[in-house]
């Protein structure tokens, strides 16, 4: 493969990497909004309904939290290739990287433990973690501690 061809193959790799990195971000507020309109909807309607939907507020946050935490450790999977192909371009490697390497490089990088390790960064717990906190805690106030939290 000529240098000119190859130029163009990590060009084009570069940058539908980069359109996919930042679709995953969109995805990611979709299930904060997702998450958000949930919860608060249920920690709202619990005053006046049933305080059980207080604990369906925290469980409906953390399958969200949990769902975020995926998207964005496939997300960081890409950030690996977008990082050696920025090093390729601006030193001597360019010669040595292979071309149309998307599907490798996020398979390498990807593994169950990153999303576990991506699920405690504030990017990724907010809104969901303060949810199912305020969800458990009005739960545990009322059928704990006995404080009347519910017009009925």
């Amino acid at each position: 493969m000529n240098a000119d061809t190859k130029l163009q193959l990590l060009k084009d790799e570069y940058l539908l990497l980069q359109r996919i990195y930042e679709d995953f971000d969109s995805r990611a507020l979709t299930i904060k909004g997702w998450s958000a309109t949930v919860g608060i909807a249920a920690i709202g309607v619990g005053f006046y309904q049933s305080s059980y939907l207080w604990l369906f507020a925290a469980g409906s946050s953390v399958v969200f939290w949990f769902l975020e935490g995926l998207w964005k450790s496939f997300q960081y999977c890409h950030g690996t290739r977008i990082v050696l192909l920025e090093k390729a371009f601006s030193g001597p490697d360019f010669e040595n990287i292979a071309t149309l390497q998307i599907y490798t490089s996020w398979a390498s990088g990807w593994s169950r433990r990153q999303v576990f390790a991506v699920l405690g960064a504030t990017i990724v717990d907010l809104p969901h973690s303060l949810t199912a906190l305020i969800g458990i805690t009005l739960f545990v106030m009322q059928h704990v501690f006995k404080v009347p939290l519910s017009p009925h």
